[in-house]
């Protein structure tokens, strides 16, 4: 008998906390940097979409690791690609808008959003490519889709609960299946540094 009341106990434990939201944390520090600090793999990549405008160079630094970020405008759409420490390729992002997104993936998403927050407000969204770097070099040169490439949506949320509002960056499949979660942190104000 105890047992069954102690399972019971546990069970509605886990039931009310089930709608807590558990996330890693994500620290970016941007700065820039200079054409001439960038890896060569790096910059032979973005000459080769011949972009035609502004590339603006960036050493992302996060809790973790460290890479480095080209920004530019290509066809009225704001293009991140991030490559690692020396050059090698690692996604491709391309700001949307959430109504581009087709009706069940947005359904999909939502559902899992609204699981976390009582309320929530889509600040960015980005789709996410991952691949081979010549598919995906021909995929952003020509539109060209093949499923030779991983397709996620990384999604910015402020998610409003009870207790906090903070923000999250969603990962989800081209399925809308969340795939990872990360609190966004800010660098500390409150400690002036000299």
């Amino acid at each position: 008998m105890f047992k069954y009341v102690f399972a019971g106990i546990i069970m509605i434990l886990f039931a009310s906390c089930s709608n807590q939201l558990y996330a890693q944390q994500k620290y970016e520090k941007e700065s820039r940097l200079k054409e001439n600090e960038t890896p060569d793999q790096a910059l032979d990549f973005i000459d080769s979409l011949e972009v035609g405008s502004r590339i603006r160079w960036y050493l992302e630094e996060g809790l973790e690791r460290t890479s480095i970020e080209a920004k530019f405008k290509l066809n009225n759409q704001k293009h991140s690609i991030e490559f690692d420490t020396v050059g090698n390729l690692e996604d491709i992002e391309i700001q949307m808008k959430w109504r581009e997104l087709q009706k069940p993936l947005r359904d999909s998403i939502s559902f899992y959003l609204g699981e976390d927050c009582e309320k929530f407000k889509i600040r960015k969204v980005q789709i996410q490519y991952s691949g081979d770097r010549s598919i995906l070099l021909t995929k952003i040169k020509t539109g060209e889709s093949t499923d030779s490439y991983i397709v996620r949506y990384e999604i910015v949320v402020k998610c409003v609960n009870t207790k906090n509002v903070s923000l999250f960056e969603y990962l989800f499949s081209n399925t809308g299946k969340k795939l990872a979660i990360s609190q966004i942190v800010f660098k500390n104000s409150s400690n002036l540094e000299y």
